[in-house]
């Protein structure tokens, strides 16, 4: 073990460094910094939505009327459903201030840049096509990336013309907030111009800007079948493109719909006797929601308990106990983006490599008989596990979590006890 953090911290954390110190790494992850209390404050009113004990849904229904939950949607979407958006300007402003540029008229601008690359249209459930509107799903985390590509764009033509002295000079006289406004006004023209042109480039092969981005994402996964090898992947790629700031669901959109067939099969099959490990399907909905992602997409429990074990920087200490009742009900939004998980190069191979073999050790324990095949019981993504796994597979299945939790935590740890003497090296720095 010695050896391995030995290596993490001499032979890795040396050539990453020089990637991850450039300005747009250092501004996206002090941008991320800002938001990281809206993850928080929304995953909160996610639990009061959806919190995973029977009945507490008639209760609350019984107090509050039926719409209950409906009226506090609006926290969450406010806070995830807004991500994007929050990205775009939080890391224009943090990229400009590292060009000593203005901070708060690149922000601005890059918010509006986003707007405009953004669809303004909706399809309803009746298929009715509403326009003039913002549909949350492209503003929260599935549009993260574009998010980053508008903010960089966005501060580098305004940069350059800067540099190309292409902006409005008004006489010394004239008060500084004034002639801000004015030597903005040419760098934003291009900007939105430059916006307009691309999400007309984007409009004519995928939609929109956000849509092609999220296609080309999309396409590489349409021949994924359902069995385990495949949930295993699917399972590393939720911590994968999560370290990217890509929203699992990315992925999960696609595979749910089989997963829930095959769960359905299974039930089907149970009903009639005959689900046994060879006729049943091993790549369902409580795979990958129950196994692949306790505690949220790349078992980032584990990580919090590694944390909690390994802590001796303030700033993992702070951030083992911030993130710890989240992860408890698969809710890591503040983890991954306070930590933070995404681009941190220490945490790219074990948030990939821990649901993977959390999968294939789930597999096995169904291959030996001692954990019976998913029977089409389905459990809320919010339960926690233990819970959850007993809820689908029994108590072989809560014990099988247990395993899967305790193999994670030995996965993260080295990589955990690297970032952790960073923080500390950081803040003696600092200090």
């Amino acid at each position: 073990m010695n050896k391995l953090i030995t290596f993490i911290e001499e032979k890795m954390v040396p050539k990453v460094s020089k990637v991850t110190n450039l300005n747009y790494f250092i501004a996206l992850r002090s941008g991320f910094l800002v938001i990281m209390p809206l993850t928080i404050i929304g995953s909160l009113f996610l639990l009061i939505m959806d919190f995973p004990i029977p009945g507490y849904s008639d209760f609350m229904a019984s107090i509050f009327g039926s719409d209950w939950s409906s009226y506090l949607s609006s926290a969450s979407k406010a806070t995830f459903d807004m991500l994007g958006l929050f990205t775009a300007g939080t890391f224009a402003y943090k990229l400009a201030e590292t060009y000593e540029m203005d901070r708060l008229s690149n922000m601005v601008l890059a918010m509006v840049s986003y707007i405009v690359v953004t669809p303004k249209e909706v399809l309803t459930e009746t298929n009715e096509i509403v326009g003039n509107v913002l549909p949350f799903n492209w503003l929260g985390t599935k549009g993260v990336i574009t998010a980053m590509i508008v903010a960089v764009l966005t501060v580098e033509v305004t940069r350059l013309c800067e540099k190309k002295n292409l902006i409005i000079k008004m006489p010394e006289s004239v008060p500084d907030m004034v002639s801000k406004a004015f030597s903005s006004l040419i760098p934003g023209f291009l900007v939105v111009s430059v916006m307009l042109i691309l999400g007309g480039i984007a409009t004519h092969f995928s939609g929109s800007l956000h849509e092609l981005i999220y296609s080309i994402i999309q396409i590489p996964l349409q021949g994924f079948t359902s069995n385990v090898w495949i949930i295993a992947i699917v399972g590393g790629l939720n911590g994968f493109l999560w370290w990217f700031g890509v929203h699992p669901t990315v992925v999960n959109s696609i595979m749910y719909p089989l997963l829930n067939a095959n769960s359905v099969e299974n039930l089907d099959l149970y009903q009639q006797g005959k689900l046994t490990f060879e006729t049943g399907n091993v790549g369902t909905t409580q795979m990958l929601d129950q196994f692949a992602t306790i505690g949220g997409a790349g078992i980032t429990l584990g990580l919090v308990i590694a944390m909690l074990i390994v802590a001796k920087s303030s700033r993992l200490k702070a951030m083992s106990k911030l993130s710890a009742v989240p992860s408890l009900f698969n809710i890591n939004e503040p983890i991954v983006f306070g930590l933070p998980i995404m681009f941190n190069p220490l945490l790219l191979i074990p948030v990939t490599l821990a649901p993977i073999i959390s999968v294939l050790i789930a597999y096995f324990a169904m291959a030996i008989g001692f954990m019976p095949i998913f029977n089409g019981v389905l459990a809320p993504w919010t339960t926690p596990p233990i819970v959850s796994g007993f809820l689908v597979a029994g108590w072989q299945g809560a014990v099988v979590q247990v395993i899967a939790v305790a193999v994670s935590v030995v996965i993260y740890y080295p990589f955990v006890k690297a970032l952790d003497q960073q923080y500390l090296n950081d803040e003696k720095v600092g200090a």
